[in-house]
């Protein structure tokens, strides 16, 4: 509502309810304003239907609330594009740039990076979008049984490189080949995975890496990181970790998202419940706000994405 886009002359009692009656009218719950600035939910009911004021520093909260609420709802107004996109398309955050840019660092210099992040910060599509424009470029997806030759064999195969004799001389000939060849990069995504019954398929990657200058990339979450620290019980991969060139992910903010959001045809309310997805890192953040919003657009149909259809999209993929 315009109440709770336009500045208050008086932050008295009156202006205080007005101004949470109109963001309750925008679907911002009391249970959502209790969680953000921790003034409990009976508080702000009494305020707002009593006008019953809570202590200064409940209602400095409240007005910090307001105003944060009122800067993004005036983002959104004023950053209405005159097309509105209709698919998904990778979203380019300052985060998604610099870990482009960093691969590219690790390529160009032929290093050994450590990409860390929690599930749904962008790892796999940073990933995936660096081999499309670097033909050569193996993406591997580590999986929870893969054994040292099946990571030696994926590679080879994928290079386009015939392996044969026992394991040492696979070894063997997979370093010769790669020795020669400068178009390759080797990208593992869910590296974690990788450790399972001991950590010799890192030291592989080390080998490869120290004989043929190979770029290789390991990307996996907060696991990977401690795995390659201290190692797994009396195993440890200091070699490994001395030469590593590390980036650590983030995630989304929900700034950041919903400024990207404003892309769209959504709802106020719409765009700050998929935001809000998008930067809870814990369960998931970008990855599910993405397939929420594929699954708004098409429940939309090149029309307006509503609460509605958010909360619907939530339900199928049984979420929250």
């Amino acid at each position: 509502m315009e109440t709770a886009r336009t500045l208050d002359t008086q932050r008295d009692t009156d202006a205080l309810r007005t101004a949470l009656r109109a963001l309750q009218e925008d679907g911002i719950t009391f249970a959502e304003i209790s969680k953000a600035t921790e003034v409990h939910r009976t508080a702000i009911s009494q305020l707002v239907n009593q006008g019953v004021m809570p202590s200064m520093k409940h209602v400095a909260a409240l007005w910090a609330f307001i105003d944060r609420q009122r800067a993004e709802m005036e983002y959104v107004r004023t950053n209405t594009p005159a097309t509105y996109k209709q698919e998904l398309e990778i979203w380019e955050t300052e985060e998604y740039v610099l870990a482009k840019g960093w691969c590219d660092y690790i390529y160009q210099k032929r290093k050994m990076g450590v990409l860390i992040g929690a599930p749904g910060t962008g790892k796999t599509t940073v990933l995936k979008q660096f081999v499309a424009e670097h033909p050569g470029s193996i993406y591997i997806e580590a999986m929870p049984n893969m054994r040292t030759n099946d990571l030696l064999n994926t590679i080879a195969r994928r290079a386009g490189i015939s392996l044969k004799g026992n394991g040492c001389q696979r070894m063997e000939g997979l370093i010769d080949a790669l020795a020669v060849r400068n178009d390759v990069a080797i990208l593992v995504d869910e590296a974690e995975y990788l450790k399972k019954w001991d950590v010799d398929k890192f030291e592989y990657l080390r080998k490869i890496w120290d004989n043929t200058g190979t770029p290789i990339i390991m990307a996996g979450t907060p696991e990977l990181e401690t795995t390659i620290k201290k190692g797994t019980g009396k195993d440890n991969l200091a070699q490994l970790y001395r030469r590593k060139y590390e980036l650590q992910l983030k995630g989304i903010s929900a700034k950041t998202a919903l400024q990207h959001l404003c892309q769209y045809h959504i709802t106020t309310d719409a765009a700050k419940m998929l935001a809000e997805i998008g930067a809870d890192v814990q369960h998931g953040g970008l990855g599910n706000l993405t397939e929420l919003l594929d699954l708004c657009l098409e429940a939309a149909a090149g029309g307006e994405i509503s609460a509605d259809m958010v909360n619907a999209a939530k339900k199928y993929k049984l979420m929250y």
